[in-house]
């Protein structure tokens, strides 16, 4: 057991050294990962031209099918969202750019992190060798996302397969994996629950994941979730949350969802989330966060005075 946990702890110091820090990559976050901001379904080669250009976004999401490219009939991974099969982007095509962007750019307010959505095994399996051999030396942040467990809320969506997917990626010792459970809709209020976050901690330590791990979770679920949330986080070493929202109908307690980011952190919370709930949920936190530093000052000037 003993050696084990060192072989554990090894490969975890070992993938870390070849992630792209996302603090490192942007600093003028100053470690504040709510300041990270974000593009959706980048999914076609004018809007992806067009987000590169846009010094105001840091991390671009895009979602890969298999498909084929406009004028072609070769089924290969594409960039698309189901039920959409065809596309002007291949994953190749879009992994290049990206390096190519990232090499040429001479700021750091101007590169790219990219994270990769799979609704399907099938779609991530046939895009492995692509993104091996696209950020094989981790220059630039890089996630995985899949739904990997059902979630609360009966989602009717199926979960890509969890085994398969992290199995997989393991051979990515410079990726994040972006995992979480298949939600849908709802206008009751509920969250995740005990169970959902045992399962996703069991579903972890048996797959013997030792990528870096971030949980994207539904806003309207994961503000209602304070404790689940916390447990989550406690197990799973070096984990963060990704807070997302995509439908405009979901009720969003911005109060507790305040709550929950004051209390677990805005070193361990990404914000992805529409601008106006965006700007509603980090209302006063930079005065929180002053006073929050100024204490730790205070207190920290009050100890020296004693020993």
């Amino acid at each position: 057991m003993k050696n084990s946990s060192f072989f554990t702890i090894g490969c975890l110091i070992l993938h870390r050294m070849c992630l792209a820090d996302i603090n490192t990559f942007f600093p003028q976050i100053k470690g504040d990962l709510t300041l990270v901001t974000w593009a959706h379904a980048v999914n076609n080669a004018s809007y992806l031209n067009s987000i590169l250009n846009n010094d105001a976004i840091m991390m671009i999401e895009a979602d890969i099918v298999l498909g084929t490219l406009n004028g072609s009939t070769e089924i290969i991974p594409i960039m698309g969202h189901p039920p959409n099969n065809t596309s002007d982007l291949s994953l190749a095509q879009f992994m290049e750019r990206i390096s190519d962007f990232n090499a040429k750019s001479n700021s750091t307010s101007s590169r790219k992190g990219v994270k990769l959505d799979f609704k399907t095994i099938e779609a991530f399996n046939n895009s492995v060798a692509t993104i091996t051999a696209s950020n094989s030396t981790g220059k630039y942040p890089l996630w995985i996302n899949a739904d990997i467990l059902r979630g609360p809320t009966n989602a009717t969506a199926d979960p890509v397969n969890a085994d398969q997917f992290l199995s997989i990626s393991q051979q990515f010792n410079n990726t994040v994996l972006s995992i979480g459970w298949t939600t849908r809709f709802t206008n009751i209020s509920t969250g995740y629950s005990d169970t959902n976050i045992e399962d996703m901690n069991n579903t972890i330590t048996k797959n013997n994941v030792t990528n870096e791990i971030t949980f994207p979770v539904r806003a309207a679920l994961a503000a209602n979730s304070l404790p689940q949330m916390k447990k989550l986080l406690n197990a799973v070493n070096g984990s963060t949350l990704t807070i997302w929202s995509s439908d405009e109908n979901d009720k969003v307690d911005v109060a507790s969802l305040k709550t929950l980011i004051a209390d677990v952190g805005h070193t361990k919370v990404y914000l992805d989330v529409p601008e106006h709930l965006r700007k509603q949920i980090l209302s006063n936190s930079g005065n929180r966060m002053a006073m929050s530093a100024f204490i730790t000052i205070v207190i920290a000037g009050l100890v020296s005075m004693f020993y």
